[in-house]
């Protein structure tokens, strides 16, 4: 197989995915689904920041208390929220929570739910995101390849894949996070600060002198206790990122990627 008919190969696959992938969300939207992308860490484990929320519309009268929904609050159309069902109302309001928050101040009518949440899908929101960064990356890589010369292609591919993939982490900044939720004071002195993970990967959390530390996971609520005060009379807390093996083992595979492809291609056109 010579590299011309590799890489159309490997471009047909490509589009295949893509394709099938804009197939299943336009299926969804004209079956009167919904797709909304979780901002805020609210509903904790059960739908973490950065995930997507594919909504399927539903009867008011169908809800239960523990259904997770997505609704507008009342009064603000604009914005969507996507809680549990904490009570049902025999007025048909409901009264909602998040998973880790408190009760909504609010009663949410009938006519504001957009529907019942039947799947969650961990991360995909990250890329949702980051589509517009990652689709124009693509197309410049896609024009400059068919004027350079085709010694050149594959490291206009490699290097314009990487450049794309690198703005939209450093636009978004998808990996680690965590989100402060309270510091409050402790008995005995010092503070209590609370995180929850707003990232994909794990945070240690550590007080300043390493007597207390956890590791805050996507969604996940922990608490770390800050008994004294640093030289500059702060309570201070340290966040490390916990990348974890398999990560830099794909880094590390995607690398040698170009030159796996150099070799096999090259053999194959010298047979």
């Amino acid at each position: 197989m010579n590299s011309r008919r590799v890489s159309r190969v490997v471009s047909r696959l490509l589009l295949a995915v893509v394709v099938l992938g804009l197939a299943s969300v336009v299926g969804w939207r004209v079956t009167g689904g919904h797709l909304e992308r979780v901002e805020s860490p609210s509903m904790g484990t059960r739908a973490p920041v950065g995930s997507l929320l594919w909504v399927r519309p539903v009867d008011a009268g169908d809800l239960r208390a523990g259904d997770f929904i997505t609704f507008h609050p009342p009064g603000h159309p604009e914005q969507t929220y996507s809680h549990l069902v904490r009570a049902v109302h025999d007025d048909g309001t409901l009264s909602t929570q998040g998973a880790i928050s408190g009760k909504d101040p609010w009663r949410v009518e009938p006519s504001d739910v957009v529907g019942r949440v039947v799947h969650v899908w961990r991360g995909i929101g990250w890329i949702v995101q980051a589509a517009p960064v990652l689709l124009l990356g693509a197309l410049v890589i896609a024009l400059l390849v068919r004027v350079v010369r085709r010694s050149w292609r594959l490291s206009v591919v490699v290097g314009g894949a990487s450049l794309a993939l690198t703005a939209a982490l450093m636009i978004y900044q998808p990996l680690v996070q965590a989100e402060q939720l309270a510091f409050v004071p402790i008995d005995g002195g010092g503070a209590r600060a609370s995180y929850v993970g707003t990232g994909v990967f794990p945070i240690r959390m550590s007080s300043w002198d390493g007597a207390d530390s956890a590791v805050v996971r996507s969604g996940q609520v922990a608490s770390v206790d800050v008994r004294r005060a640093d030289p500059h009379g702060s309570y201070a807390v340290s966040m490390d990122p916990q990348i974890p093996a398999w990560f830099w083992a794909l880094l590390v595979g995607l690398s040698f990627l170009p030159a796996v492809w150099t070799t096999v291609v090259g053999a194959s056109s010298r047979e």
